[in-house]
């Protein structure tokens, strides 16, 4: 019921405040929290990281008592110097964003850094990885320092002890060495930019070799020297690098990738140049080896020549032998010369009077004389032995003429055969025997019923059958 003017109402009635929209809590929450919370250091333990294709990280930071969303975006994730695993200890740097479609809130981080006392031992580990990986590492791509170089180049400070210690013992060795400084800082913001961009001037200015070096200090005075953007600088440089960094206990990732690894700067100095005097002792007696080597080998080929002019004998006389030797020579060729005419005039004589006997008129006259006396004596034979031969194969054929089978088959007798034996007895067969009986013309297929023991050969005139 709707109150109306002039009534006073219930004065005990609970007010109800007006009730605020999400956007709307979610904007107060925002302008809040987000002031209040610009720049934060959070530490935490990496969990659930996820990288997106874009190039952003996700993941969450947690301890023993809560869990909160972190985001890198690929702009910072690039710069980050270290590989990002689940269960990382880091130390993140940010600032707290409350994201209104999810009514969620993350913190945006704009630096990230391994925690505790293993953090830059890790994050040393992970460069030297990634740098053994490319190949950078590798003891098969060192280069070995020239001989002599024509010019040095010095990357570091110009107001450290490390250049004035380099330069003295360097001139000391070698006086008159070229030696040109590039001066770049060694330690701090800026200085691995400053160092690799003073290794490239040097290489430009046509140095033989480079040497980085810089004086003692902590692990985070060194810092700048194991910047993996400056380890690949120091490995493309074109010509051999000396990194002479820190102190003999001191080791940084600029020596891992440098072709060799000075102790000190002055042993970098050592290593660069050889001693002058040093090099003009051994010039000298090099030169005094020659000269003596020079003298003996002269005087040995002397010694040689007049040896060599002791044995040779007069030319006239050589010149003599020689003609008498070709003399005798061309007398020995002359004499072969007139053997071999003669042995080959025996043979053309020979050769000729085997042509005359082999001449084909001589040869055919021959074979004609032979011809004719082999008709003549064929002649004679037809008119002699032809008659008589004839005569007797007439007689022989009278003689076998009662012999012939086909003569004695048409009077009438018969052939008995048993497979292909001839049988002439009766005895060489059973009763049951099938036979084949050859007649003057066909031939007959029969089978024994009975036969005769006895040896008349005509059936009934005695014996009894079996």
């Amino acid at each position: 019921m709707a109150q109306r003017p002039g009534e006073t109402g219930d004065l005990f009635a609970q007010v109800r405040p007006r009730p605020l929209g999400v956007g709307e809590l979610t904007r107060l929450l925002r302008a809040q929290v987000e002031p209040r919370f610009r720049d934060v250091w959070v530490a935490g333990e990496v969990a659930n990281l996820r990288r997106q294709a874009s190039g952003h990280v996700y993941f969450a930071l947690k301890d023993d008592e809560a869990s909160i969303g972190a985001v890198l975006w690929a702009s910072q994730a690039r710069r980050v110097p270290f590989a990002l695993e689940d269960g990382l200890e880091v130390v993140a740097r940010g600032f707290i964003e409350i994201y209104s479609p999810h009514g969620k809130y993350q913190l945006v981080l704009q630096e990230i850094e391994p925690r505790g006392e293993g953090a830059q031992a890790l994050l040393l580990k992970q460069i030297k990885e990634r740098l053994q990986q490319d190949g950078l590492l590798d003891p098969a791509r060192k280069r070995p320092l020239p001989f002599l170089p024509r010019r040095v180049g010095v990357a570091t400070s110009p107001t450290g002890a490390a250049l004035r210690d380099f330069l003295r013992v360097l001139h000391g060795r070698f006086p008159s060495m070229p030696v040109l400084v590039a001066p770049c800082r060694v330690q701090g913001e800026g200085a691995p930019a400053q160092v690799a961009a003073a290794v490239r001037g040097l290489c430009r200015a046509g140095c033989d070799v480079v040497v980085v070096t810089r004086g003692g200090g902590s692990q985070d005075d060194l810092s700048a020297f194991n910047d993996e953007r400056l380890a690949r600088a120091l490995a493309a440089c074109p010509v051999p690098l000396v990194s002479a960094v820190g102190h003999e206990v001191d080791f940084t990732v600029a020596d891992l990738v440098a072709d060799v690894r000075a102790a000190t700067p002055t042993h970098a100095a050592q290593l660069v140049v050889p001693v002058k005097a040093e090099l003009e002792e051994r010039v000298a007696t090099l030169r005094a080896r020659l000269r003596r080597s020079t003298t003996e080998a002269v005087a040995s080929r002397r010694r040689e020549v007049r040896a060599l002019r002791a044995e040779l004998s007069d030319p006239r006389h050589l010149l003599s032998l020689q003609r008498h030797r070709l003399d005798d020579l061309q007398h020995r060729a002359e004499s072969a010369v007139r053997a071999r005419a003669r042995l080959f005039g025996v043979r053309v004589v020979e050769l000729r009077g085997r042509l005359g006997r082999a001449e084909p008129r001589a040869r055919l006259r021959a074979l004609l004389r032979r011809t004719e006396d082999a008709a003549r004596r064929l002649g004679r034979w037809q008119a002699t032995t032809f008659p008589r031969e004839r005569l007797r194969l007439e007689r022989l054929q009278a003689r076998l003429e009662p012999a012939n089978v086909a003569k004695l088959l048409e009077r009438g007798f018969a052939l008995v055969l048993d497979g292909k034996r001839l049988v002439t007895r009766s005895g060489e067969v059973a009763p049951g025997s099938a036979l084949r009986v050859v007649l003057a013309q066909g031939w007959l297929e029969v089978r024994v019923t009975s036969r005769d023991e006895g040896e008349d050969p005509l059936p009934g005139r005695g014996g009894s059958p079996a």
